[in-house]
């Protein structure tokens, strides 16, 4: 008696639900529902914030594809990775972050920003002729660096992921050596401190612009820095203990994305 009274109360308020026309989505299916080509005409009932409904899967490419990746949840938040591309495989990620309230609406939408300038370097770079690198740069390994990190920045997270399990075992032995320093250095969390720089070479060879740990923004997990402009910085972090990893934010540290064995991309804004 007692359980068919429960399922009737259920029934109740799912109906009770709907009858508001406001259906419950979980952040990856609202993700795709709000982006997907045919038109979502409840879209208004779940945004909030920033996000007013645009851009939404109206504003995509007819031939654009599109692919969803949750990058985490908790009980009042969440993040959601979307990668637009063309036909060619070019393409843009980009990051809806929701909060949760009856249900759950998408608060923001971002993306890495000022990489228009970067690309521009990434061309004027392209461009050079041999003459040119050798006036411009001390060294042809210095030209590689700035070409490869450039490169590197722009890429789709996929492939940035590539790049870090093609080269995991020079990341490994870097870090551990990061981690030796840390036994005789006190980490500042307001200011970062920098790590192994007699391995400079050893690390621009894989494209990282630096090594550091501290700071208010990531704390204190070792940072693999790639690159950015301003404070819009894509890059690799290791973290020995989970509860260290640093919360996502719309303002702040917009995405990470596990990779494994304690290894994230990160992206900041």
């Amino acid at each position: 008696m007692k359980a068919r009274f429960t399922t009737t109360i259920l029934i109740i308020l799912i109906l009770t639900e709907l009858s508001h026309g406001q259906q419950y989505y979980e952040p990856l299916d609202l993700a795709k529902k709000i982006f997907a080509k045919e038109k979502f005409r409840e879209i208004k009932k779940y945004v909030t914030g920033e996000y007013d409904g645009r851009p939404n899967g109206r504003d995509l490419g007819r031939e654009s594809i599109t692919k969803f990746t949750l990058l985490g949840q908790t009980e009042k938040a969440a993040v959601v990775n979307m990668t637009i591309m063309d036909t060619n495989g070019k393409g843009l990620d980009t990051y809806l972050h929701f909060e949760k309230d009856k249900v759950w609406k998408v608060n923001a939408f971002r993306a890495l920003a000022l990489t228009g300038i970067i690309e521009q370097a990434k061309k004027e770079l392209e461009s050079m002729t041999p003459q040119q690198v050798d006036t411009v740069f001390s060294s042809k390994a210095e030209y590689n660096f700035q070409l490869g990190n450039t490169k590197l920045i722009l890429e789709l997270d996929d492939n940035i992921i590539k790049h870090f399990l093609t080269n995991q075992t020079e990341f490994e032995r870097i870090k551990d050596l990061a981690l030796k320093q840390l036994k005789n250095e006190t980490i500042d969390e307001d200011r970062s401190l920098k790590l192994v720089e007699n391995l400079k070479q050893d690390y621009q060879n894989i494209f990282i612009s630096s090594v550091s740990t501290g700071g208010h923004e990531l704390g204190t997990v070792i940072n693999f820095l790639i690159g950015g402009m301003v404070d819009n910085s894509v890059g690799y972090i290791y973290v020995s203990d989970k509860k260290d990893l640093p919360k996502m934010s719309p303002n702040r540290v917009l995405m990470i994305r596990e990779i494994g064995n304690g290894w994230y991309l990160y992206k900041t804004t």
